[in-house]
């Protein structure tokens, strides 16, 4: 039987990936930018942890990551987009803030069309100060 595909988005350095790894899904691709958190995956690899047999690991900005050239279907899109635009500490700009990387979590999800998906976050981003932002642009 084929494992269940995934692919993650903002991996850090690797917690969900593993867990969901545990679980039974095979991860495609992790996307991460940071530069530290991709040596750390690298690194668990290379030291032979064997739930990072082969991770796919594109050290890039989300932004710029282009789904087409996936070949095959993933079954779930995952990830951790950053949570500062909606934590109840800092500012709370949400979509008017730059770090806010939930567009392109949806864009994922949309281009790829995956069976389900999971995306992390926190509590802060059902607040009230945001009613609109599952009404928004995010989800037509």
């Amino acid at each position: 039987m084929k494992a269940a595909t995934s692919m993650e988005l903002f991996s850090g350095a690797g917690g969900l990936a593993l867990g969901l790894e545990r679980t039974g899904w095979r991860h495609e691709i992790l996307i991460e930018r940071d530069k530290h958190a991709c040596s750390t995956l690298r690194l668990n690899e290379a030291m032979g942890h064997p739930l990072t047999r082969a991770w796919n690991v594109h050290e890039c900005d989300v932004r710029n990551f282009d789904y087409k050239n996936i070949s095959g279907k993933i079954d779930l899109v995952a990830g951790g987009p950053p949570y500062q635009p909606f934590s109840l500490g800092g500012k709370h700009g949400a979509f008017r803030d730059g770090r806010d990387m939930f567009p392109e979590a949806v864009r994922a999800v949309r281009e790829l069309a995956p069976d389900c998906f999971i995306f992390e976050n926190v509590k802060g981003l059902l607040r009230q100060i945001f009613p609109t932002i599952f009404n928004t642009s995010y989800f037509n």
